[in-house]
């Protein structure tokens, strides 16, 4: 029932995931309903653009539980899958707290999280790493990882072994290419509407994930949650 796109912190690929199967879902003629944890509007401009309908933030600090599960289910409730993209590290929230992080949206919605890491110049050392997450709070779950940066079969391979030895699902990597760079700015992505040719990127994009994710683990993982009835005005 949906998941959510975490990292262990920011600039390790959750944008580039969530783009990449948001650009997947359109071309496979389904709707994907986007999520971004706190108030981020960039990220959020780029889902929406790819997905064609409009992500929604989820901020347990601004806006409180109840209204982040309304939200939650009655949009989520309306599409064919569901992906919430994090903000920064998984535990990262207010100071030096994991309030209203990543984490805290996890156990508030009950969603598995899929980590998605830099693995580049990493080998053995992703066990600890990904144990550290995994063992953190064992309310969370741990879905799976994806691997960015990951330029040859060899390594892919060797980052495989690794995840198997610690029983953690594997599913999948992402190279590093000219075709999944995310121009940047100051406070983040440029805006959507100055990406040029958006729609051919989208079409590359999709094919990326063909090639190089693991789509049936991600089908399943991403089916929209159940519907309900809220107090929600579904016309704003």
């Amino acid at each position: 029932m949906a998941c959510i796109i975490a990292a262990p912190s920011s600039s390790s690929g959750k944008t580039l995931l969530s783009v990449i199967l948001s650009a997947w879902a359109k071309n496979n003629q389904l709707n994907l309903q986007p999520f971004k944890v706190g108030p981020d509007y960039l990220d959020s401009q780029l889902l929406t653009a790819v997905s064609q309908r409009f992500c929604r933030n989820l901020d347990l600090i601004l806006c409180k539980e109840k209204w982040v599960n309304e939200t939650f289910y009655k949009y989520g409730g309306l599409a064919d899958l569901t992906l919430i993209e994090g903000v920064m590290g998984l535990f990262d929230g207010i100071g030096s707290t994991s309030k209203g992080s990543t984490a805290d949206i996890a156990k508030q919605l009950q969603l598995p999280i899929i980590l998605t890491i830099n693995a580049q110049g990493q080998a053995a050392s992703l066990a600890p790493l990904v144990k550290g997450f995994r063992d953190q709070d064992p309310s969370l779950e741990i879905a799976g990882v994806v691997l960015n940066h990951v330029n040859t079969e060899r390594h892919k391979l060797l980052l495989q072994e690794v995840l198997n030895s610690i029983d953690v699902n594997f599913l999948g990597s992402l190279p590093t290419s000219n075709e999944l760079k995310l121009p940047n700015r100051h406070l983040g992505l440029i805006p959507a509407q100055e990406i040029e040719n958006l729609e051919e990127r989208i079409g590359s994009w999709q094919q990326i994930a063909n090639d190089n994710l693991d789509i049936s683990m991600f089908r399943k993982l991403l089916k929209a949650p159940q519907r309900i009835e809220t107090s929600i005005d579904l016309t704003k």
